[in-house]
């Protein structure tokens, strides 16, 4: 014999009785007994951090906010039933939306098993308290299961809190990564250096990215945490890259020494590339040219120095450059490198090199970290160096007078 269930039409007017109900019910019958008291303030706190591990949505937990603001704080004690009997029409005032929003939200709440119906015969929600406060009847919605699934709901919190910092910490741990992979791409193009291994780098950040953005969706804490794994490892392949190919022996500051092709920079609209000898270029390599050979001086001032000279001037400078015994491509270099960390547009700095050739804009970038290691510069340093380029654009900037002037009473620009 087939027996076919119907569905209930609740002609009796009460809320139908679902399996989903009774196994509520069930379950907090069962773990009824060992709930304990709870501080109603706490339980702000903990719905706030476990909202998400449950689909609870924001306007249900604002109207479960306000039923337990309609409680009182003894009414959690052990013993205690925290009960809530306003109406729809009271809730909905207080949320400022319709009764049919907030009968919408209680449902919401009854279904994940927040609150539970304690409903009188005639439906209506009324209460009664004694004189020492506590509730001798009363009917309407109870909160009891937010006590006895308390300890439930704050390892939900727990989870998701460290979840939300898991995720903010990978993020800036991605920006990171990927910043330094911009700073080292840019560098490259900056020194003219090609090579499928530098495009790779970005390939591997962005690989690192979407993984993690795909774990993120998912809320999957483990996957997220595998992406960031991989970061370490990228981070030794850039700086892997950077020794093999940004400071090889036959590279320098301003490319390969063995490469009979350059292209005109001077011109971007030009794209015919030029045959030159390293012996015939202006930036040769080698004791040829040890000194100085920055651009007009406004007031006649001359300045001659060795690389070796201007990093003893200059101490920030100094940092980054290992060789023992530089050269003018080793300052070359150290420039390039400090532009990023001192934060100048690419474009800024391709601009200071065409107006002030490799040797001045080096030298106008050490005095820009100078300036900025002693606490002198009030803006940022991209703006002072841009300020520089804007002095040279009008024949104002004297870079052999503000040498004199570091190496005599450590004045620099004005």
């Amino acid at each position: 014999m087939t027996c076919t269930q119907t569905a209930f039409t609740g002609a009796t007017g009460a809320r139908p009785i679902t399996a989903w109900s009774r196994r509520l019910v069930r379950d907090l019958e069962a773990r009824a007994p060992a709930a304990g008291a709870v501080e109603r303030n706490r339980l702000y706190p903990v719905l706030d951090g476990a909202k998400v591990a449950l689909g609870l949505g924001t306007p249900a937990l604002e109207t479960l906010k306000h039923l337990i603001g309609f409680t009182r704080p003894d009414d959690w004690q052990e013993g205690r039933t925290p009960l809530a009997w306003p109406s729809n029409y009271t809730l909905a005032e207080r949320a400022g939306v319709t009764e049919s929003a907030i009968k919408a939200r209680l449902r919401q709440l009854r279904a994940l098993g927040l609150v539970a119906a304690h409903d009188s015969a005639h439906g209506r929600r009324t209460g009664r308290r004694d004189a020492t406060g506590a509730i001798t009847s009363a009917y309407g919605l109870d909160l009891s299961p937010l006590r006895i699934r308390f300890a439930e709901l704050a390892a939900l919190a727990e989870a998701q809190t460290a979840q939300s910092r898991l995720f903010k910490e990978g993020r800036l741990a991605i920006a990171r990564t990927r910043r330094l992979v911009g700073q080292v791409l840019a560098q490259a193009a900056d020194l003219r250096l090609t090579g499928a291994h530098w495009l790779a780098l970005q390939d591997a950040i962005d690989a690192i990215a979407e993984q993690a953005a795909a774990a993120r969706s998912a809320r999957d804490s483990h996957a997220y945490q595998a992406a960031l794994d991989r970061l370490p490892a990228l981070e030794r392949r850039i700086g892997e890259t950077i020794d093999a190919w940004m400071f090889e022996p036959e590279n320098n500051g301003s490319g390969s020494k063995t490469a009979p092709v350059i292209q005109l920079q001077t011109k971007p609209s030009s794209t015919k590339p030029v045959n030159c000898l390293r012996e015939s270029s202006p930036d040769p390599v080698g004791p040829a040219r040890s000194a100085t050979s920055c651009a007009a001086s406004p007031s006649g001032s001359v300045f001659k120095a060795r690389p070796a000279d201007l990093l003893a001037m200059f101490p920030s400078a100094a940092m980054y450059v290992a060789s023992t015994r530089p050269g003018w491509p080793d300052l070359h270099a150290a420039a390039a490198r400090l532009r990023h960390d001192l934060g100048v547009r690419t474009g800024t700095w391709v601009d200071a090199v065409e107006r002030l050739g490799r040797d001045g804009a080096a030298i106008a970038m050490f005095i820009t970290a100078e300036r900025q290691a002693r606490g002198d510069i009030r803006v940022t340093t991209g703006a002072y160096f841009a300020g520089m380029l804007a002095k040279a654009r009008v024949d104002q900037l004297d870079l052999p007078r503000s040498l004199w002037g570091f190496r005599s009473a450590g004045e620099g620009v004005q």
